[in-house]
């Protein structure tokens, strides 16, 4: 069964995500990726149902101040990923098949440098030194998108908290739930389960999800597996309630946004992140329960375009607010705001300037833990941990048709929630190459 699996992986090879519905069109690969449209074989294969494609991201990082030393990472990430339309290959409607696989290498400057940070400075990192496949799952769309069903492998991040990627720190990338809360497994790890989407006009979206809770998932041993080794320890449960609008912009075009607000209860026992820190029970007594019975959160988003320019792009602002389990998660808040400028200059349109703030927050429970120990004086005393604030801004080169650079500088401002580490500068550049 597995070799079938991995013949059937190679058999996509290569992969970029194609709608269950979509009509033929033109994908114009030769102005978007590096080895174009394969002569028109490539074009080909979408028409009849194949969309195939190969990308690689590789993150340098340098930190100039913070930590215990100067030095230098890069991590990188090769991702295949395909989608088989089944209406386009066989006539089912509104069916499809979405692979992807990534291999992920290299070293993390937080850990190199030992810069005490909550999240990664290179968010590239993360999941492990190996080959995973991270989506494997079957899509039926149903009542011309009235309802769009789900199921199989899958991380979070396809459905909830949908946010992209344009930034070198990882409290700016992806689905951030993921990062911070137990049992929320986004990319690239991948949990079982499946989502359906209610779509009652173009304005709303709204969608729910049940996955599957296995520690074995962040596993390296996990690779190229379909099925999860060990008992499941609980269920995820997430909602989402999306708000697309179209406002109106200058000369009539669109302004796009989308406005969404989410939920999850994960039903797996974690450990109490007030009763983890050291020396705590002995200020309580010693005979306390050590374990929560679910995890919970929220979140908001917000993205919305504010103008277009004359150079095909425009300035874009976002937002996001996570709310975690203080209960359980060492990180129980995060906030960002930031902004995308497409095309800056009119003689380079295809550019992007991004420059993002946040907070990250300790968890009130560990916080107050680490200030009753300091109170009570036993033992060695723990840093009290707070706020971590990071910066960044970034340039995105567009150097050619599917490859870009994009140099970047991070401020990290108390690493780990506390004044006791150094402020950290770290300077980076990212490449993105589509094959």
């Amino acid at each position: 069964m597995r070799q079938q699996i991995i013949a059937l992986i190679a058999m996509a090879g290569c992969v970029t995500a194609a709608s269950a519905q979509a009509a033929d069109s033109d994908q114009d690969y030769a102005h978007t990726t590096l080895t174009g449209d394969w002569g028109g074989a490539r074009q080909r294969l979408y028409d009849q149902g194949v969309d195939l494609g190969v990308d690689y991201l590789g993150e340098f990082a340098h930190n100039t101040s913070g930590g215990t030393r100067q030095t230098d990472a890069y991590a990188d990430q090769i991702h295949i990923h395909a989608a088989f339309d089944f209406q386009k290959l066989w006539g089912w409607t509104g069916g499809s098949l979405h692979v992807d696989i990534n291999d992920r290498n290299g070293s993390q400057i937080d850990a190199k440098a030992h810069l005490g940070t909550l999240l990664e400075s290179q968010e590239i990192y993360g999941g492990g030194n190996v080959t995973r496949l991270t989506r494997f799952y079957l899509e039926q769309v149903l009542w011309n998108g009235l309802v769009d069903v789900k199921f199989g492998r899958m991380d979070i991040g396809v459905d909830f908290f949908p946010f992209a990627c344009n930034f070198q720190n990882l409290g700016f990338c992806g689905a951030l739930p993921g990062w911070i809360s137990k049992g929320v497994d986004a990319w690239p790890l991948a949990q079982t389960g499946g989502v359906i989407a209610l779509n009652p006009s173009a304005a709303w979206t709204i969608k729910f999800g049940g996955f599957e809770v296995n520690p074995n998932n962040a596993s390296t041993s996990q690779g190229l597996k379909l099925s999860t080794s060990g008992p499941n320890t609980g269920t995820l449960m997430l909602a989402q309630l999306d708000w697309h609008t179209a406002l109106s912009g200058q000369g009539g075009q669109p302004l796009a946004g989308t406005w969404s607000v989410g939920g999850w209860r994960n039903t797996a026992r974690y450990n109490d992140a007030f009763l983890s820190v050291d020396g705590i029970e002995d200020v309580l007594g010693g005979n306390t329960p050590l374990m929560q019975s679910s995890v919970s959160g929220s979140y908001f988003m917000g993205q919305q375009d504010v103008f277009h320019n004359g150079s095909g792009g425009g300035l874009s602002v976002f937002g996001n607010v996570v709310q975690a389990d203080p209960h359980t998660d060492l990180i129980d808040q995060m906030i960002d705001i930031g902004l995308l400028y497409k095309g800056p200059f009119a003689s380079r349109p295809d550019d992007r300037l991004g420059f993002a703030i946040g907070r990250n927050r300790v968890s009130t429970e560990v916080a107050n833990a680490e200030r009753l120990v300091n109170a009570a004086g036993l033992g060695p005393l723990p840093v009290q941990q707070g706020y971590e604030y990071v910066t960044e801004l970034n340039y995105q080169f567009q150097l050619w048709h599917g490859l870009a650079l994009m140099p970047n500088v991070q401020y990290i401002r108390h690493p780990g929630g506390s004044s006791a580490n150094r402020d950290a500068t770290v300077l980076g550049l990212r490449v993105v190459a589509k094959f």
